[in-house]
């Protein structure tokens, strides 16, 4: 939804989900779809930012589809870590069995190394959700010029809390400043194997 369709709080996506329920029943495989919410764009003091909010896929929405079509999707979350009631919202999706919360931090706002959302990643791991999130720069959606959201070092902290992180794309456009080596500005890809690399985050780090 774009931001005037946030505000009236109208739906487009209705009449294309019949049709994506007919081609996955008729594939011929056992096919499962993960069905992604997307948040609003919020500031870090916890107000939604409706003129910088590309689109809104609402949990409610995606887990009204998982329910009506629960052999084919199943529901993914998002959730902002600056909206006031983060926390809750984790916790109530976690005990209806959501595992997984989709980001797209130079888009939603979001600085996944932020010292102030790092008991959003403890709650993240009490209930065992994986965070899915994009990295590396983002073409298809208004950034507003927070590209550098984007670069693949800023999770080492949920990573170094010992949190499960999915890096989408596996950061594979754009450059960003090396954080450990600040002179430096290097592809995102680049800086992705580097975490791939480390021993430390092995069963915690997937792409």
């Amino acid at each position: 939804l774009s931001a005037a369709q946030v505000k009236d709080k109208t739906r487009i996506d209705d009449q294309y989900i019949p049709h994506l329920v007919k081609i996955a029943r008729n594939s011929g495989h056992q096919m499962r779809l993960y069905l992604l919410a997307f948040d609003k764009h919020y500031d870090r003091n916890g107000n939604a930012a409706l003129g910088k909010t590309e689109f809104y896929v609402p949990n409610d929405y995606v887990m009204k589809l998982s329910r009506q079509y629960p052999d084919i999707f199943s529901p993914v979350i998002s959730v902002h870590s600056y909206r006031k009631d983060a926390i809750d919202e984790l916790k109530k999706w976690a005990d209806q069995g959501v595992r997984i919360v989709k980001w797209l931090p130079n888009v939603q706002g979001i600085n996944p190394a932020d010292e102030a959302i790092v008991p959003f990643y403890q709650a993240m791991k009490k209930y065992n959700m994986f965070l899915l999130t994009h990295a590396g720069e983002e073409y298809a959606l208004d950034s507003h010029g927070q590209q550098h959201l984007g670069n693949p070092l800023l999770l080492r902290k949920p990573l170094d809390l010992g949190g499960k992180v999915i890096i989408a794309h596996c950061a594979s456009a754009g450059k960003n400043k090396d954080l450990e080596n600040p002179q430096k500005k290097i592809h995102n890809f680049d800086l992705f194997l580097r975490l791939m690399d480390e021993k430390k985050y092995e069963g915690l780090l997937f792409a």
